[in-house]
Order: C-alpha cells, then structure tokens, then sequence
C-alpha cells in the first residue's frame, strides 16, 4: 500500500490535534509526499494508526489529509435545493464561552440554526484565530463542510465523541484538523480547539447529524461562511 499527502500535514505518535503535540511527537509531512504502508495497525474515526516500510516505524496519520488508494464514492451535485451553512458569533474577551450561531439554508430559505461556538474562554476576541488549539476558527466566507462524516470513538478524543465533519480547505491559515461537531465536554470545559461546536448533543446528534447526512448524495460539501462581529 502507498498513501499520498493531499495537504501539508503532519505524521504524530498520537491521534490528536497536531498543535498539541510537542515537536518531537510529530513530522511535518509536505503535500504530495508518497509513503509505503507496511500494514494499518488500527483506524480509529478520522485517525488511522499504520506502520510505515523501511523500518521508519508507526505513526497516527489524519485521514482526511491522505490518499489512500481506496476508491471514493461518486456524489452527483444538487441543482436544486442546495444547502450552505453560516457561523455567527459576536467577539470578545472573556472568561466564559461566547456562544453564536451555526444557521443551515437551502435555496436561501433558513432551515435550521442551533447554538454553536468555536474557540477556548479568552480566545474568541478579535484576532484569535491565530492561536492554534485554542482560537476560534478564521473568519472567512468560503469554507466547505464535508458531508462525509466521521464517527469518532470517546476513547480517542473526548471533546468530540460521535460525528466529525471535516471543514476544508484545511491546512489553512495556519490552522490544521478542524470540522464541525458537538461539544462533548460542554458540561466540564466548554469550547473547541478551532472546530465549530454545536453546544447540546441532543439538537446535533438530533437535527445536524440528520441534516447533512441526508445530503450525501447530493452535496459533497457545504459553502460554509464564518462571520465574527
């Protein structure tokens, strides 16, 4: 097996966030850069544990940075009945999560808005989305939410525990790994390392999930725009 970097990415000792790694737990790793797979040791969510050839030893790679050979699933765009999404929050700096709002359109016709955040306490003023593993997500009107999520165990990241949906372009802004969803640890320590969090598990595992599953078939991503005040 041969897996290809389709981003810059990173090869880490373990499956978490790469900003929270120290430097001499991961390897940079430039797009384009092609490894020999000598077995896939365990795929756990979006994280994949394999070993690599040349006794160059095992590694967690993040999959939605790979090509793995498999074959992908061909998905027919929607002409009609298209869904993008909008992330409001209003900044500034304070000790308690600032919460905003994930709002879903189809055809311009709002459809669904829940609770959402992005970022630490303290880390959602102006300017913020710099800090990498605490700091909202960047502002921009041209983010895509994948509709191909991933289930991700409690076992290997707690804050997220269930879907993941990866939001692209990634890396961007010096920002690396992020997706959209629930808050798994709102009730102990709110918040996100970057990743948009919909704040009660129940209308995101409820109403999100079911949401942009249905879209599988007919979107592959979601125009995502992120607009801070």
């Amino acid at each position: 097996m041969r897996y290809t970097a389709t981003a810059d990415t990173i090869l880490k000792k373990e499956p978490i966030q790469g900003s929270r790694l120290p430097d001499d737990q991961k390897v940079d790793v430039p797009e384009g850069k092609t490894f020999g797979i000598k077995q896939v040791i365990e795929t756990d969510g979006v994280h994949s544990h394999v070993e690599l050839e040349s006794d160059a030893g095992s590694w967690w790679i993040f999959l939605p940075h790979w090509d793995t050979g498999e074959a992908k699933p061909v998905i027919t765009p929607s002409t009609t009945g298209v869904v993008t999404a909008v992330f409001t929050l209003k900044q500034a700096n304070s000790s308690q999560l600032i919460k905003g709002s994930l709002t879903f359109f189809e055809d311009g016709n709002q459809v669904l808005t829940v609770v959402a955040s992005s970022g630490q306490p303290r880390f959602q003023k102006a300017g913020s989305h710099t800090v990498k593993g605490l700091g909202c997500l960047p502002p921009a009107k041209d983010w895509k939410i994948s509709t191909n999520g991933n289930n991700i165990p409690a076992r290997q990241q707690a804050g997220i525990a269930g879907m993941f949906y990866h939001i692209t372009p990634d890396p961007r802004f010096g920002r690396s790994e992020l997706g959209l969803h629930r808050d798994a640890n709102f009730l102990t320590s709110p918040g996100s390392a970057g990743c948009i969090v919909v704040l009660d598990s129940d209308t995101f595992n409820n109403k999100v999930v079911p949401l942009i599953n249905g879209l599988k078939n007919k979107q592959a991503q979601i125009n995502l725009s992120v607009v801070y005040t």
